[in-house]
């Protein structure tokens, strides 16, 4: 593909990945509102399922996007559900869709813009190329908004009456991603877990293998924990007094209705990380890093870091 266009077409893609972080925000509480209702649907889909005998117990919700949808602008996720084998699960279903039009406004918006310009590059740029160009480049960019706002909606959604009304297996995960390529973990349970053997696990200080895992309800009181990386694990309701967190990478971690009396934070990394109903009675936090400066506006990453959320929380 022409230099020159490419140019053009990542700069574009920068303004509209720049405006979609101020939609996303924006409209945040609206968004997160719809996930909900549409994931009680879901639940609902499933449970009948499973009331049939037409499913077992489910391992897998996974979000999934599809290029083909992108490419006739079905600007949905597919939700489908899986066993144990999870992508080689023989019955595995879709279950419904959820609309996601308006996290890829500005990729339509895109789209259009990119069609438009190639005509300036008569015969160096195909419109084969610059379908390539959006579907490769652009699409999971906007895409990562959809698993940002699962992530932060889904913990509402599990506390309720219908999702608890579905069978699960004993390890199980909603995931948000592409159909068998990369997918984030958004939510885990996992009904085994054995606080020894994990305590060993986190002996040898892994990188990013307890990330996403589900830690929630164990006692880790008084244990060492420093320079752990626990990004967006799940230690709701878990006893946390006394734990030395020190330089651990926290970044999104789930503290909500932790114990963490004593705990000591010192230069963790806790952008995203949720302390609602936590009790941060004599915690340490005075050189966390907590609040993240906004991304300059002049080369997108990634999805700004939201808020660490404090609601509810027990301090000093």
């Amino acid at each position: 593909m022409d230099e020159r266009f490419t140019e053009r077409a990542n700069a574009l893609l920068n303004e509209r990945l720049f405006k979609t972080e101020d939609l996303f925000l924006g409209e945040f509480s609206c968004l997160s509102a719809e996930f909900k209702k549409n994931f009680a649907q879901i639940c609902g889909e499933i449970a009948k399922l499973q009331e049939n005998g037409d499913f077992g117990d489910v391992a897998y919700i996974g979000y999934t996007m599809l290029r083909t949808n992108l490419i006739n602008k079905e600007y949905a996720t597919e939700v489908c559900i899986y066993g144990e084998n999870w992508y080689l699960c023989k019955n595995q279903r879709a279950v419904g869709q959820f609309d996601i039009s308006v996290l890829f406004r500005y990729f339509d918006e895109l789209w259009q813009e990119l069609i438009a310009v190639r005509k300036q590059y008569i015969g160096k740029v195909s419109a084969q190329e610059v379908t390539a160009f959006i579907m490769q480049e652009a699409a999971p960019k906007f895409y990562s908004y959809v698993t940002v706002l699962c992530r932060f909606s889904i913990l509402e959604c599990v506390g309720q009456n219908y999702f608890g009304a579905i069978k699960k297996t004993p390890r199980f995960q909603i995931n948000s991603g592409e159909y068998m390529a990369r997918t984030e973990s958004v939510y885990k349970e996992n009904t085994q877990k054995n606080r020894d053997e994990i305590l060993s696990w986190f002996d040898d200080r892994l990188d990013y293998e307890y990330c996403f895992e589900d830690f929630s309800g164990l006692d880790f009181s008084n244990e060492n924990l420093a320079k752990i990386d626990c990004r967006y694990a799940d230690f709701r309701n878990a006893d946390l007094k006394n734990v030395n967190f020190n330089y651990a990478n926290l970044i999104g971690a789930r503290f909500c209705g932790a114990d963490l009396e004593n705990a000591d934070f010192s230069y963790a990394l806790l952008y995203e990380a949720d302390f609602s109903g936590a009790n941060l009675k004599n915690a340490k936090l005075e050189n966390a890093f907590v609040k993240f400066e906004n991304q300059e506006k002049d080369v997108w990453k990634r999805p700004g870091f939201m808020a660490v959320n404090f609601t509810g929380a027990i301090r000093d």
